[in-house]
């Protein structure tokens, strides 16, 4: 960076490179057709398409050069001279305050008021054993403040999966109601279905009594007992 340039001076040059990129006319790709989407009603010519990209260009110059002017730029890059400038003069302020000493109501559990706390004790009169102390507190400082970013970063997370699970509280009613559970839906149904297959089965074995014919039939699945009784027992 140029640093007889004035910081104006350099925000203004990086707007009108910016600007100057907007500014260039838009060309086609000799391809563009290849990925042009199919119509009916046929391709359009290039005359057509020179026409209308030309419209498009003289355009956008024209909004450039109203939007993006001297002034426009010149105004932009004052505000942004400024802010530097009212952000350094606090940062000062705050710096001085901090070199006359640390006031009771500081909080000392923000990571920007301990950084910029001083590295050593810059009062000259204080003893070496003052120094000492005044460096390990503000070691010790800075680690419980380590420590603290990543417990909180920690309980980012937690709370992060807390979320994510939630829908999981309730699994029989909020994600499959119908789980093969002795009291579920599916076992009332199935308890349902075997007394049915018991009733039909013995209007079955009346009819065939009172006509003179004895069979014996089953009703049932091969395994379909034991198989149903497992799931009654389920806990």
């Amino acid at each position: 960076m140029d640093s007889t340039r004035t910081i104006s001076e350099l925000k203004s040059a990086f707007i009108w490179s910016q600007v100057r990129i907007f500014s260039e006319s838009l060309d086609l790709p000799e391809d563009w057709r290849n990925y042009a989407a199919e119509t009916t009603e046929g391709d359009l010519s290039d005359k057509v398409i020179e026409d209308v990209l030309h419209k498009v260009n003289a355009a956008a110059k024209q909004h450039n050069r109203v939007v993006y002017s001297s002034q426009a730029i010149h105004h932009v890059a004052q505000q942004i001279t400024n802010l530097y400038w009212s952000s350094v003069s606090q940062e000062a302020r705050s710096r001085d305050a901090f070199a006359q000493g640390i006031e009771k109501t500081t909080d000392l559990s923000r990571e920007i008021n301990i950084t910029k706390m001083s590295v050593t004790l810059e009062s000259q009169e204080a003893s070496e054993e003052e120094h000492t102390r005044y460096r390990e507190l503000r070691e010790r400082l800075a680690s419980l403040d380590s420590q603290r970013q990543q417990r909180q970063r920690r309980l980012d997370q937690l709370q992060h999966l807390r979320r994510l699970v939630e829908p999981f509280k309730d699994p029989q009613n909020d994600i499959q109601p119908n789980l093969i559970t002795k009291d579920g839906e599916l076992v009332q149904e199935l308890e349902k279905m075997r007394i049915l297959v018991a009733r039909v089965g013995g209007r079955i074995a009346q009819q065939k009594r009172s006509s003179g014919v004895f069979e014996n039939y089953d009703y049932s699945l091969p395994g379909s007992g034991e198989r149903l009784e497992a799931l009654l027992d389920m806990p």
